[in-house]
């Protein structure tokens, strides 16, 4: 593996931190599968399990709704918007069957 490409793990302190202040200061949030990576250490992937935590994320962050981003692929609709926390880049979003397409099913 090429050493060159491996940032130290203190590249990404600065997003660890802004997460862990950020869930101390909204600790009724709903829980997210949060990733972050050493070559993108300025920001991070948040996956949330339905339409109404991305809500509850989007208002805590100060997201316009108008903001919020609405793509189709098949039966599944993926919401997701980009948010700044401090210096770090927040990528929320939340993918799901259509209530419509399950009643059918």
């Amino acid at each position: 593996m090429n050493e060159s490409l491996n940032n130290p793990l203190g590249m990404q302190a600065a997003l660890l931190a802004a997460l862990a202040r950020f869930a101390e200061t909204h600790q009724a949030l709903p829980g997210a599968y949060i990733t972050t990576s050493d070559i993108t250490p300025g920001e991070t992937h948040v996956l949330l399990d339905s339409p109404s935590d991305l809500e509850a994320w989007r208002q805590a962050l100060h997201t316009d709704p108008a903001d919020v981003l609405i793509t189709e692929r098949g039966d599944e609709t993926k919401l997701s918007f980009t948010a700044p926390l401090g210096r770090i880049s927040l990528r929320v979003y939340t993918v799901f069957t259509p209530a419509a397409l399950v009643v059918s099913a």
